[in-house]
């Protein structure tokens, strides 16, 4: 893609001082766009979309904002200001569902109609007409003119279609709630691709994926789960236990298999309680016959909730055991080597943690199902990952954003005393005071 439009630019600092005022033009690209004077010796300036904070416009002017804050304004577009708004934006969604993460599965259908997106406080966020790009385990609004998002089908807390109204609701985890409208003839087609998706994720879920570590228990036992763990997000100790007891002491044998592991997490047994202990499983993005086990403890009296990304488990063989191996290079663990368990503050400055920590839960969960399980965007410095796939997505995804400004320490020493002292003392400086 390269679509070029005369146009009047200007650049400023953050202290408002004009640096640059030329007419020239705008060169739009796929992953960015080039502003230039006229005239062949100026050869302008190269703007990546991620180098962007902020980007809007008002009337017949577009402004963006980069993370170095500078600030810049187009404008004396003319009559072409709608066609070239329809232009950038084309560019700069389709660089956004990439650069933060929306595809989930692959795309199985495209619908358009309107859109009206709602804060959990019933305050108008945006609203408009849109494309409607369905995956397998997401849906991605598109707007013509404004910033793409999506609502992962994992986070998804109740959908409901009017057919007296050909309107549908789907309520987010989050609390945000997205009306779909205007579909025409298409909505009973749109409606019935929906119900198959959501459909057919779960029954994947259960057939497909937790057959094959709890094999010994009957579908309706394992649909009951894989309602609470879609997509590997945590259940609660209480809610396995509701669902069946037996399938909780399966659940320990499953996770706590290490001993080192589970003996170094016995420390949690004296400060956490069913309702505060966590698990979750699902199949490894990156290997087909692998799963991901994570556990997580809530300690909102130390102001702490921890989580821990086990070695893949590895469905072997009929007639072979399965085995675990590491994520990173496939190669068997050694035992108790590789439990690194990361601590997040519930409240970073002032608050009750009690009345928080679900909050705190639902952050972790959507950075680690929405990100493959990767953990190195949930701590790491962002002059580490600079180079990484994430490096947009830890300055814009507000889940993330938050959850990286939490970030309380890590435990990671293979002796279980020393990982015991150093959970005990990054639980201390945590605290409340």
């Amino acid at each position: 893609m390269q679509v070029s439009y005369n146009l009047k630019y200007q650049k400023s600092n953050f202290l408002n001082k004009v640096l640059i005022e030329k007419e020239g033009e705008i060169v739009v690209y796929d992953k960015g766009f080039r502003l230039k004077g006229k005239g062949a010796q100026d050869k302008g300036e190269l703007i990546s979309f991620s180098d962007l904070k902020e980007f809007f416009y008002k009337n017949d002017k577009l402004f963006f904002i980069t993370f170095n804050k500078e600030k810049y304004t187009l404008s004396n577009l003319g009559t072409l200001f709608d066609e070239f708004l329809l232009t950038i934006y084309r560019a700069r969604n389709e660089f956004l569902i990439d650069a933060l993460f929306m595809r989930h599965g692959k795309s199985r259908y495209e619908f358009e109609g309107n859109f009206e997106r709602v804060s959990k406080f019933s305050k108008l966020i945006n609203k408009g007409k849109c494309k409607i790009k369905l995956y397998e385990r997401s849906l991605v609004i598109v707007p013509s003119s404004q910033d793409v998002f999506s609502l992962n089908f994992n986070f998804v807390n109740y959908h409901e279609f009017n057919e007296d109204e050909y309107t549908f609701k789907i309520m987010m985890d989050d609390g945000v709630s997205v009306f779909i409208s205007q579909l025409g003839n298409d909505f009973e087609t749109f409606m019935e691709s929906v119900q198959n998706l959501l459909g057919g994720m779960y029954e994947k879920i259960v057939n497909e994926d937790l057959k094959n570590v709890f094999y010994e228990f009957d579908s309706a036992t394992l649909l009951k789960l894989a309602y609470k763990v879609k997509g590997g997000k945590s259940i609660s100790l209480k809610e396995i236990n509701k669902i069946d007891k037996t399938l909780a002491e399966r659940v320990f044998e499953f996770f706590f298999d290490d001993k080192v592991f589970a003996e170094k997490c016995g420390m949690f047994d004296e400060i956490t309680d069913e309702y505060s202990r966590f698990f979750g499983v699902a199949r490894d993005p990156l290997n087909p016959n692998g799963f991901i086990r994570w556990v997580m403890y809530s300690v909102p009296a130390k102001n702490i909730v921890a989580f821990s990304i086990l070695p893949r488990w590895v469905d072997a063989d009929p007639g072979k055991p399965a085995e675990t191996t590491c994520s990173k290079t496939g190669e068997r663990c050694p035992s108790g080597a590789l439990h690194e368990m990361y601590f997040f503050k519930i409240i970073i400055e002032k608050g009750v943690p009690s009345e928080k920590v679900e909050d705190k839960i639902l952050e972790i969960e959507q950075a680690l199902v929405n990100l493959n399980f990767a953990k190195d965007p949930c701590y790491k410095d962002k002059r580490e990952l600079k180079n990484s796939p994430f490096k947009y997505a830890i300055r814009k995804l507000p889940f993330l954003r938050i959850l990286r400004k939490s970030f309380s320490g890590k435990a990671s020493a293979s002796d279980v005393k020393e990982w015991q002292k150093q959970t005990n003392e990054i639980m201390e400086k945590s605290k409340i005071l």
